[in-house]
């Protein structure tokens, strides 16, 4: 760009010079005649002066000669070419001094010429500078007027990109708003299958139950009839262990957001571990009759497939369906080991 206009420079000088070397060698010629011209005439018109004067006191000295001698007549006469001579030589001194004006006059006109070419050669400098810096200024608007077209054209694009991805965001967006709508429909079904299935499950379980407590009580009836009393066992009945099932569900809550798949309790508290589906570990508290989540161990990119205290119960690993085993913290839930 600097090169360019660099080039612009140069070339308008040269314009500039060869301008004003067209435009004062042709007219320098016709000046240098007319001055020429001028100063032949003045001289011209001197010569012409001087012998018209010269003409003059001949003829009047001729008249003199030979007119009568002595007379008052030829007095009169020599005093009136006197007086003539007198007056043309006034007449010569004024042409004089006015020859002499006019070739003053001529100095002061060369001089203001002169000046007046030194004046035009700086303004035709300045107007070069001028010129230069037009064409500078010329050339930037240009460049800045392309930039500007190009920043237009890229503002408009960015523009047309933007409305579009807002309205793909949208679409996205309704989208996502209706797969949530159905996913949260669906775990609501699913939720109400599994409290079905679960209300089946304990029905079952219950009715289970209470035929193999029925079936127990009746065979505790027939084998009570054959065991002595207790007057012949003594103290030592007090050492016999009973087995038996659980006769109903002591906590029952949703650990986890899909299926649960391992449980462990704590080895020093009431706590107990859950891992699920949803990639996560939770703790709960059921020592004080309800069950209260203590917290929830998160880390892992799979579901959670089991999970396992050490002998302190200050830490929890866990293992998971990405090939990789997980360490967490109890107390302040935080993961401080993997191994893949």
């Amino acid at each position: 760009m600097a090169m360019k206009q660099e080039n612009w420079r140069d070339i308008i000088a040269d314009r500039l010079r060869e301008r004003n070397k067209t435009e004062t060698s042709r007219y320098a010629d016709i000046i240098h005649y007319n001055n020429r011209l001028f100063d032949t005439a003045v001289k011209l018109r001197q010569e012409n002066l001087d012998l018209k004067i010269d003409k003059k006191i001949r003829d009047s000295a001729g008249a003199v000669g030979t007119g009568v001698a002595g007379t008052g007549f030829n007095a009169d006469v020599a005093a009136i070419t006197n007086a003539q001579i007198q007056a043309l030589e006034k007449k010569v001194l004024a042409q004089q001094e006015e020859l002499t004006e006019l070739h003053k006059r001529k100095g002061e006109h060369s001089q203001m010429v002169i000046n007046l070419n030194q004046k035009l050669g700086e303004l035709q400098r300045l107007l070069g500078e001028k010129e230069r810096a037009l064409a500078e200024q010329t050339a930037l608007c240009v460049a800045l007027k392309d930039e500007l077209e190009e920043m237009k054209t890229s503002h408009v694009t960015i523009k047309d990109e933007s409305l579009a991805s807002q309205l793909r965001a949208n679409t996205a967006e309704d989208k996502l708003r209706m797969v949530q709508d159905e996913n949260q429909k669906l775990l609501n079904l699913l939720m109400e299958y599994k409290s079905r299935d679960a209300e089946i499950m304990n029905k079952e379980n219950d009715k289970f139950l209470k035929e193999k407590k029925a079936r127990i009580e009746s065979e505790l009836e027939r084998a009570i009839r054959d065991i002595p009393g207790p007057s012949t066992l003594g103290p030592d009945l007090d050492r016999f262990d009973f087995d038996g099932l659980p006769e109903g569900v002591e906590f029952k809550f949703d650990a986890h957001d899909g299926e649960v798949n391992a449980v462990r309790w704590s080895p020093i508290e009431r706590i107990v571990a859950t891992g699920g589906a949803d990639r996560k570990v939770k703790l709960w508290d059921v020592g004080k009759g309800v069950c209260e989540q203590r917290g929830v161990l998160v880390g892992s990119n799979q579901g959670i497939n089991s999970v396992e205290f050490d002998t302190t119960g200050s830490m929890i690993l866990a293992a998971s369906n990405d090939s990789a085993s997980r360490m967490w913290s109890v107390v302040d839930h935080r993961l401080r080991k993997s191994n893949i």
